[in-house]
């Protein structure tokens, strides 16, 4: 009888001891959040993009660029077992800059979990938008501030991609603009969603930062190709696409342009590099 009684116990201390070295292992504790970092680092084809500097692409066209801003919008994050948490609506309008090293986004109160796809749009969404003015004033306002608003008729501009560019065949340089948006003819607003190559560990007090590469140069030089040279004003000075055909296949090509470079996992985020 002593022996069973003996028996049953150390039972109980091993399964009481797995069990506790499982939550040390997870340590993910019921109703407990962490906060998550986003970083965005801005490239063109491989290279790091500096403002300023030249980048050639394959349509053969030489671009210097002097701005790149963007609205990332509607991030929801997604365990393995396919559990969802939407970050909410309200507070779910980012903005990212090249101009002004604006590059990270701190999402706060996540729930405790482990985090293998992260999925976001590229814009302003239709609801959203159509909430009205005085319902998004403040974001309104600084989307003015980064240049990523038309009036308030026409809304926001999605991306903002500028500078200057050569061509075979054209006479010096040109200005170019690209501004992403949806309009009357077409909902330009895309969504992308990505795996990570390991998960992002959120806990309470620690913060996993998931870098981010973004390359700009897919917007004219990806799956569709875009000339500049081909969208020349008449006056010969610059080429604009904010509108038509070319602006859909911008918008769809806009959805490679993220990747997921890592994870840093624990407490401390990733510094801008």
């Amino acid at each position: 009888m002593k022996f069973n009684i003996i028996f049953v116990a150390l039972i109980a201390f091993s399964t009481s001891f797995i069990s506790c070295s499982n939550d040390d292992n997870n340590n993910v504790t019921q109703g407990t959040v962490g906060d998550v970092q986003l970083y965005f680092d801005n490239g063109v084809n491989g290279d790091a993009l500096i403002l300023g500097s030249t980048y050639t692409n394959s349509n053969n066209e030489s671009l210097t660029v002097n701005r790149l801003n963007y609205i990332i919008s509607n991030v929801v994050l997604v365990q393995a077992d396919g559990t969802e948490y939407i970050y909410p609506k309200e507070e779910s309008y980012f903005i990212i800059s090249a101009e002004d090293n604006r590059l990270t986004i701190h999402l706060e109160d996540i729930p405790a979990g482990d985090y293998s796809t992260l999925k976001f749009g590229i814009g302003v969404d239709q609801q959203r938008y159509l909430q009205g003015e005085t319902q998004q004033q403040s974001f309104w306002d600084l989307a003015t501030q980064y240049n990523l608003t038309w009036t308030w008729s026409t809304g926001y501009r999605f991306i903002n991609f500028e500078g200057s560019f050569t061509a075979p065949g054209l006479d010096g340089s040109k200005t170019f603009q690209v501004h992403q948006g949806s309009n009357s003819a077409t909902d330009n607003y895309r969504e992308v969603a990505l795996t990570l190559p390991t998960t992002a560990r959120v806990r309470q007090g620690d913060e996993p930062s998931i870098h981010l590469k973004t390359d700009a140069n897919v917007l004219l030089d990806g799956q569709t190709k875009v000339k500049l040279a081909d969208n020349l004003n008449e006056a010969q000075t610059g080429a604009a696409v904010m509108g038509g055909e070319n602006l859909i296949h911008i918008a769809d090509n806009s959805t490679a342009m993220f990747t997921i470079d890592h994870v840093h996992n624990g407490n401390g985020a990733h510094e801008e590099e």
